[in-house]
């Protein structure tokens, strides 16, 4: 970490969250090149944005020490590295920017959800926390490092999401594929971890007689492959919607449960849809963002 002190951000959320957390991560990268950014967090997500040699996974034994009051020689000194550390989360444990003010010259928090009652989108709260601190330059996203190529590969339904309420319902799901057949799209139907078996068996039941492609719990990488590629993406909202948008796919993602002035997908292409009027939309992939 030769040069301007490195600057380490440590990501506690789920997928959503941490793509909701791009614009802010690239605030922070946009320093000299020598202040290079690392990601403590999900590896195969941080993957996805930084090289894997600045990427460390949260779930490893040697960052354990990160949660105790206690100092922790080995892992101090490697904080002792870096010269600023960002905490992104909506509730951190206390433990944890303790630990890190300890060794770390600079330690700021970022609350990854606007309070209450204030209709400020997620990504711009972050960027600006980190604007008030002082930080100047671009809030661009970074880029996505996808090294394989990107194939078409038709309309792509992800009817689920981490909070059920959010879920699409068995019976709006089999609407928008049924009307995505008729328009003569190959439909991918794609299912993640947060969805149970009886959902899944409700769909399943649901879409009886209409040909589709099921693809379960794939690895981040062939996720944003699929959705990179795909002509026009239809979801809950979700993670994979956040990342769908993200990589510029064509989303309609329908709103059932959160603010969308808050929470919406940000994206070129994106597009939120309420959910009362999700089974009559326009299936026309969105152009331009709405």
């Amino acid at each position: 970490m030769a040069g301007a002190p490195a600057t380490l951000a440590l990501h506690l959320g789920a997928l959503g969250d941490f793509v909701l957390s791009w614009p802010a991560l690239g605030l922070l990268s946009a320093g000299p090149p020598s202040a290079a950014l690392h990601l403590w967090g999900r590896p195969e997500w941080a993957r996805l944005v930084l090289p894997p040699e600045r990427v460390y996974d949260r779930e490893a034994a040697r960052f354990a020490g990160l949660f105790c009051a206690q100092p922790d020689p080995a892992l101090d000194r490697w904080l002792a590295g870096f010269g600023r550390a960002v905490v992104f989360a909506a509730a951190p444990p206390a433990e944890l920017p303790a630990h890190l003010e300890r060794v770390v010259p600079q330690v700021w928090c970022l609350d990854t959800r606007p309070p209450a009652g204030r209709r400020v989108h997620a990504s711009d709260w972050q960027v600006g926390q980190l604007r008030r601190r002082g930080l100047g330059g671009p809030a661009q996203p970074p880029l996505v490092r996808l090294d394989l190529a990107i194939e078409k590969i038709g309309a792509v339904l992800a009817p689920g999401s981490g909070g059920r309420q959010k879920r699409l319902s068995p019976a709006l799901a089999a609407t928008l594929a049924r009307r995505l057949r008729a328009e003569g799209h190959d439909l991918t139907l794609l299912l993640g971890p947060a969805e149970d078996p009886a959902y899944g068996a409700a769909l399943q039941e649901a879409l009886r007689g209409v040909a589709y492609t099921l693809v379960r719990e794939p690895p981040i990488t062939e996720l944003a492959r699929r959705l990179a590629g795909a002509v026009l993406y239809l979801g809950a909202d979700s993670g994979v919607s956040h990342l769908a948008a993200a990589l510029g796919a064509p989303s309609l993602v329908v709103f059932q449960a959160s603010d969308p002035r808050v929470w919406g997908p940000r994206g070129p292409r994106a597009r939120v849809v309420i959910s009362w009027e999700a089974a009559y939309v326009s299936l026309e992939p969105p152009q331009t963002r709405v």
